[in-house]
């Protein structure tokens, strides 16, 4: 199965673990990433904000190159990227002389889990994750707004849940898993990704996680390279090892540690890998 992939911006700098783990995890399932040809940033997250023509220009010529390419929908493993192209299809959609050769856009979690499927997912496991118990973080932009995002539940969503599951993971139930992690504040206002992010690793260390699993680029980078600094600030260790689902997947799948960018972050998971019997 060939498809239009969009890596986004981090995916090339800052989270290449995520598009390498991607990448794996979808050439075993026979899928062929083809990334878009001269694909542009997307917009995010400065864009939108500024100049919304200019946020409609970035994401349709990224559309356009598509459609040009001859698929019919494309896949970014970025919330940013998902959220800016969906919003730009669904506007171009919209318009008053609206257009009917937009791709369809879609997040890699949302492809594995309608296009691919669970039990596809679970018959190529070989290192089933059992002992692993995890927060799935799905952050606020994946599936909101409803009418935009077309996927999984915006407050409860369960997806990335199910996708653990099926690979052996426990999740556990927690009341923050679709709530921000302060975004692109990262740079600009720390203060504020360390309240929210604080916020987040609080949840999940009340539900008994011990490792949290992400699917934004953005959220992992927060909860990962701030941990250290939000421990000072609450005056409390978490020691949350931040994981791309794609990683774990990867991981079950049979791949070596050293090949799954595992040891890309900040907050060690080997000793929760080598605990749980998975290293």
């Amino acid at each position: 199965m060939n498809v239009a992939y969009f890596p986004g911006c981090s995916a090339h700098a800052m989270a290449r673990e995520y598009d390498r783990s991607a990448r794996m995890v979808c050439n075993d399932l026979g899928v062929n990433l083809e990334e878009v040809t001269d694909w542009n940033c997307c917009g995010a997250t400065a864009a939108h904000c500024l100049d919304h023509e200019l946020m409609l220009g970035l994401g349709g010529r990224n559309l356009a190159t598509v459609h040009r390419m001859g698929f019919d929908k494309v896949v970014t493993p970025c919330s940013g990227c998902f959220n800016q192209l969906k919003t730009t299809g669904f506007e171009l959609k919209s318009s008053k002389t609206p257009r009917r050769d937009i791709p369809r856009v879609m997040h890699l979690l949302q492809f594995l889990t309608e296009e691919i499927g669970l039990d596809r997912l679970a018959d190529l496991v070989v290192r089933p994750v059992r002992r692993l118990k995890v927060a799935a973080y799905y952050g606020c932009l994946i599936t909101r707004p409803r009418k935009i995002a077309e996927f999984d539940d915006p407050e409860q969503p369960s997806s990335m849940d199910r996708i653990l599951t099926s690979i052996g993971a426990r999740t556990v139930k927690w009341s923050h898993k679709a709530e921000c992690c302060g975004g692109g504040f990262a740079a600009s206002e720390t203060s504020i990704v360390i309240d929210l992010a604080g916020q987040v690793l609080e949840a999940a260390r009340q539900a008994g996680a011990e490792a949290i699993v992400a699917a934004c680029p953005v959220c992992q980078l927060n909860l990962d390279s701030r941990q250290k600094s939000i421990e000072e600030e609450r005056g409390t260790i978490y020691g949350l090892p931040v994981i791309y689902f794609t990683q774990l997947i990867a991981l079950a799948f049979g791949h070596p540690v050293r090949k799954t960018g595992l040891r890309r972050l900040m907050v060690s998971a080997l000793p929760l890998l080598e605990r749980t019997g998975l290293v």
